[in-house]
């Protein structure tokens, strides 16, 4: 047998459905076997690969024991003479195995190979080839001077960002993503380190290939797409902890003669200072606008006090109005993201409205106050618009990507990109405009630059490539040269069960017909969370006598501490069965579902409560939560499942 093909799998359902499909059509003509190890998924993976890939070798583990041992269990029953760990976020053309077995066959020095990555833009991935992250190396990393410097040999090391993205070359490090290893080379150096549970296996069993007498290859011509990072967030302070981390075991295992001592001191440093850069980021993200805004209020109020405008306060009397105006801006949803111009124009009017309630104006001039509060106003919205050109705050207007009024250029065949469309239709509750272009045209010598020029003329948001009629070798191709025309990029799956793009699946089952209310769009969080705390508060401020009427006191405390601290809501969907499909709220002290079944029926199954959460997640009402507690008061203290 040629070669085995491993991925392992972790609730990433379409994205692995997708996978296996193109590399099954990549091993046409190559004798081969499939593996999937699935690290307890809880979205239906495992009966999606059984129902529709029966002939996948799958290992379904009853825990989640990591990337490097379940890697592992795979190898240890491949027969391949070249195995393949290939993350489920992937798409393979229909060449690369066939490209990368050619050249294993011919470079018997080759222990291990790495090929081209782009991500869902079209942008080239630079992990794609890396070098050794030695103590200088993994120091110009950690502190940015590889991102600053990406070319240079000293300082961009670690991307090898000197060698030629399109050209073959020897390098040291492979990346975990899509890594082809010779498996009589592993029989010698062993298989994954199991001590590193995510990340820094790959850098380890590279570096053992070449401390094997092996060379590590970077193949251009084989080009995979990998949508980066579906289940971790880059940015996130845990991903920090945890790449950085490995990469600390790393150097201990392999530099004890360095200097650990030192060199741990020192990256351990560098951790905590990306972790507390990836914090400040964080909350920048969030607060930079209020607190720009709440600033401007400041100043703003300061000089209708001067001008006579509004009573004196004094600085903190400022600071606390200041913080009003704020409270009325997010109330009304002025932070939103995508932000909705009526959202502010209504806060405004509603602050226009207090402001003559407490100070009448009666004795100034409209002529002169209309135009201040007019150029307030502006100067609101051109601060919005300062910083979303500045890209300090992106999407702080109306996103064009999944959103009413997207135009799309669908290519493919007339039936798929009619199902793609239809799809689109609905999960964008509505499209602007709809474009069609054929699979022949797009798969055309020139077929680059007609995209390229219908999304110029039509202002085009997103493209999307019927699978079924474009070879994925073509779409990645396409994906790549019109990377710079800042369109999104999705793949439509045969009979558009679904659509996939950067961070995006996209299926019927999965939509939320009802957009206002949705129970994860941004006014329905907002209205949760002001229900939360708007409860909460009057709750804490009755509790001498409320607490009475509670079942479980002590309970009913800590609920409170919970939903204040925003770790809970005091309605959420039924714990009792989990479903990935649903988007993401905090826990529920009580379930929607206790208003729904009559009294003495028996417990609903889990089909049924299935169906309950998804239908509170698609048509979520403030008003049947509130409704919800009144009725359920006396349970108020019950525990949250975990």
């Amino acid at each position: 047998m040629k070669l085995s093909v491993v991925i392992v799998n972790y609730n990433v359902k379409a994205y692995l459905e997708q996978c296996l499909r193109t590399v099954f059509e990549a091993l046409e003509g190559l004798e081969g076997e499939v593996f999937v190890v699935d690290n307890q998924s809880t979205d239906g993976s495992v009966e999606m690969v059984r129902r529709k890939f029966p002939q996948v070798r799958l290992i379904a583990n009853r825990e989640n024991v990591g990337f490097s041992r379940a890697n592992n269990q795979a190898i240890r029953e491949s027969l391949g003479e070249y195995v393949l760990l290939l993350n489920p976020d992937t798409v393979v053309g229909e060449d690369v195995f066939h490209k990368v077995v050619a050249f294993l066959d011919a470079h018997p020095v080759a222990g291990g190979l790495g090929v081209k990555m782009i991500d869902g833009t079209g942008r080239f991935l630079p992990e794609s080839k890396r070098g050794l992250p030695t103590p200088t190396v993994a120091f110009f990393k950690i502190m940015g001077f590889s991102r600053l410097f990406p070319r240079s040999r000293y300082f961009g090391r670690y991307h090898l960002g000197h060698l030629p993205e399109n050209e073959a070359a020897s390098i040291e490090i492979l990346s975990g993503a899509c890594m082809f290893l010779r498996k009589k080379v592993l029989d010698q150096v062993g298989l994954l380190d199991e001590s590193f549970f995510m990340y820094g296996e790959d850098i380890d069993l590279s570096y053992r290939i070449t401390l094997g007498g092996h060379e590590n290859w970077y193949l251009p011509q084989a080009r995979i797409i990998h949508y980066k990072g579906e289940s971790t967030k880059k940015s996130s302070v845990n991903y920090v902890f945890v790449f950085y981390n490995a990469m600390v075991i790393f150097a201990r295992k392999h530099f004890t003669r360095r200097g650990p001592q030192l060199f741990s001191a020192i990256i351990r440093g560098a951790i905590y200072l990306s972790a507390a850069a990836a914090i400040v980021m964080r909350f920048l993200n969030k607060a930079l606008l209020p607190l720009v805004d709440l600033a401007l209020g400041f100043v703003l109020l300061s000089q209708f006090q001067d001008q006579g405008w509004a009573p004196p306060m004094g600085a903190a009397g400022t600071l606390v109005s200041a913080g009003g105006i704020l409270a009325v801006l997010g109330l009304f949803g002025a932070y939103d993201r995508p932000m909705k111009w009526v959202n502010m124009l209504k806060a405004l009017a509603v602050l226009v409205a207090l402001a003559f309630a407490v100070q009448p104006w009666t004795d100034v001039d409209v002529f002169t106050i209309l135009p201040a509060l007019a150029a307030v106003v502006g100067l609101l919205f051109a601060l919005r618009l300062l910083l979303h050109v500045a890209g300090i705050r992106r999407n702080s207007f109306s996103s064009s990507s999944g959103v009413e009024g997207a135009r799309i250029l669908a290519a493919g065949s007339p039936q798929e990109t009619k199902l793609a469309l239809g799809l689109l239709w609905q999960t964008h509750y509505g499209l602007g405009r709809e474009i069609t272009l054929d699979a022949a045209a797009a798969a055309a010598p020139n077929g680059a630059e007609h995209l390229r020029k219908m999304i110029a003329k039509e202002r085009i948001h997103e493209v999307v490539f019927a699978a079924k009629d474009l070879p994925t070798h073509r779409i990645i191709d396409l994906m790549e040269q019109l990377r710079d025309t800042r369109a999104v990029f999705k793949i439509a799956q045969p009979g558009a069960a679904f659509i996939i793009g950067p961070s995006t699946t996209e299926s019927l089952q999965d939509l939320l017909v009802l957009r206002d209310h949705a129970v994860n769009n941004a006014s329905s969080l907002r209205r949760r969370r002001t229900m939360d705390l708007v409860l909460a508060s009057a709750l804490l401020l009755a509790l001498p006598v409320a607490i009475w009427f509670i079942r479980e006191k002590k309970g009913f405390l800590l609920n409170l501490e919970a939903v204040l601290s925003g770790r809970c809501s005091w309605v959420g969907y039924a714990a009792s069965v989990k479903d990935q499909r649903l988007p993401r709220i905090r826990p529920g002290i009580l379930s929607h579902r206790l208003d729904l079944p009559d009294p003495g029926d028996p417990p609903p199954g889990d089909r049924t409560v299935r169906r309950m959460n998804l239908e509170y997640a698609k048509d979520y009402r403030m008003w049947s939560d509130l409704r919800l507690v009144v009725r359920h008061f006396r349970s108020l203290g019950r525990m949250v499942a975990a």
